[in-house]
């Protein structure tokens, strides 16, 4: 058993991080690889040391000598150094993790060809030591950590053991000792390396775990290279702690796939960005639902919902555009008749060069279902939609008056969906600075990529909004 995590999530090339590693074996190295439109090693290390070490909490800073549910001493993880090259490119990386027999030979073969493993590999952001490119690709490392496990079972309270994450806290009653809130992002598993806790809540499309790296974030950014977009990559926790300027030297911020937590530092620096005249685009659904706070540098907490009375007139509308209130979620393949979008507003340029018309719709095939796992909307008149006039927004739900609904995708036909239960596409201007496209669904970066049935809708849509957004 290897596991093991980079203690510094998004290192710079030329950098020196630290591989936090706990294994039975006694001797490991580390092959590091780069994912993107192709697979490339980066480097590969002579034998290492093996050092064992028990799981801590999921609270803790695992690199540090801390104390479990018992008052046992719980070693730190030891640390070893992970060079980042000068050349490296911008990019997610996994360290994938080789146990050894003590005489040399492998005794373990990790799959290189994939960033998905539940155990042997550690996740890691390359960013540049000058960034220049005129995209950034943000990753969300904090719903990520929010649903880890940390390679470690569910809790038990009958045993006392076990991890846990936001989904399964247990009560007070049911742990020996007063615990934080909190989740920490020095553990394994944040991205790859440990199962999440709802891998029960498999996709019918695609069964690699959605709170992971491989599941939607992976396609997206292979489909950014194929397509000769130049793009860097950095994550959430970037965000928080360099605010704007992290996203200054870039034109768009580009958020893909399951993208749920957000400080107000991060809201704060992409409000400035957007004012300043910087731009951004959510293919992302479920986005900037829970505030989170951070405590210290290496845990976070939850808070409450971004829509909720303890911040009057600031719901994720403001920043998104729309809203899980009036979207929903679709569990499992629990309702199998397929949701996509009907088509309003068919002038614009989003649509430019698909042919769509204005009542058409698109990725409502069986195999599409591009409203899949969730999505998010804006407060509209359901008389309007049910008439099969266009829809717009009533602002009531705290969407920008100027948003421009240029789909609608109507889940109350499969059976699902909360409020208005209708995802809707749009794009809006903040204060007449920047601009804010938003797909409004998780599940855009796999009809994207998905080779059967491909999506050429999909795939124009998406040049156009990166084209025209990347461009200043």
């Amino acid at each position: 058993m290897i596991r093991g995590y980079v203690e510094q999530p998004s290192p710079r090339a030329g950098d020196v991080a630290v591989l936090r590693v706990a294994t039975d074996a006694p001797q490991f190295r580390v092959e590091v690889h780069r994912y993107g439109a192709q697979t490339s090693l980066c480097s590969r290390s002579g034998w290492l040391e093996g050092r064992d070490a028990p799981l801590h909490l999921p609270f803790q800073d695992w690199g540090r000598p801390n104390t479990g549910l018992r008052g046992e001493a719980l070693p730190p993880w030891a640390g070893y150094e992970l060079p980042i090259g000068e050349d490296w490119t911008s990019g997610v990386h996994v360290a994938h993790l080789v146990e050894g027999d003590g005489h040399g030979h492998d005794r373990t073969d990790p799959d290189r060809s994939t960033p998905d493993a539940r155990e042997a590999a550690a996740l890691f952001v390359v960013r540049s030591r000058e960034p220049t490119a005129p995209i950034l690709v943000k990753i969300p490392l904090l719903t990520y950590h929010a649903y880890n496990l940390a390679g470690g079972e569910p809790y038990d309270p009958g045993t006392t053991s076990g991890q846990w994450c936001f989904y399964n806290v247990p009560r007070a009653r049911e742990v020996p000792i007063p615990f934080p809130p909190g989740v920490g992002l020095h553990r394994p598993g944040g991205g790859t390396g440990a199962t999440p806790y709802d891998v029960f809540n498999t996709d019918p499309f695609d069964p690699t775990p959605r709170q992971a790296y491989v599941h939607f974030n992976a396609r997206f950014d292979a489909w950014l290279e194929r397509a000769g977009y130049t793009c860097e990559w950095a994550t959430d926790v970037d965000l928080h702690r360099e605010g704007v300027d992290l996203l200054a030297p870039h034109r768009m911020m580009v958020s893909v796939g399951h993208d749920e937590y957000y400080s107000d530092a991060m809201r704060a620096g992409l409000e400035q960005y957007l004012d300043g005249g910087g731009n951004v685009a959510w293919f992302s659904g479920n986005t900037c639902w829970w505030r989170v706070v951070f405590d210290g540098d290496v845990t976070f907490t939850r808070l409450h919902f971004w829509h909720e009375p303890d911040r009057p007139g600031d719901p994720e509308n403001s920043l998104v555009g729309v809203s899980f209130r009036n979207g929903g979620e679709r569990d499992r393949d629990d309702f199998p008749i397929p949701v996509g979008y009907r088509v309003q507003n068919a002038g614009h340029w989003v649509y430019a060069g698909t042919g769509l018309a204005d009542g058409d719709t698109f990725g409502a095939g069986a195999e599409e279902y591009l409203l899949g796992y969730e999505c998010d909307g804006a407060a509209f008149d359901r008389a309007d939609l049910d008439a099969g006039r266009a829809v717009e927004p009533t602002g009531e739900d705290g969407t920008p008056k100027d948003f421009t609904i240029l789909a609608v995708g109507d889940c109350r036909p499969s059976g699902w969906g909360f409020g208005n239960a209708a995802a809707t596409m749009g794009v809006f201007s903040r204060g007449g600075a920047g601009t804010v496209f938003t797909a409004s669904t998780t599940d855009w970066a796999r009809v994207l990529t998905d080779e059967a049935p491909a999506s050429p809708i999909l795939d124009r849509i998406t040049r156009n909004v990166l084209d025209r957004l990347s461009a200043g």
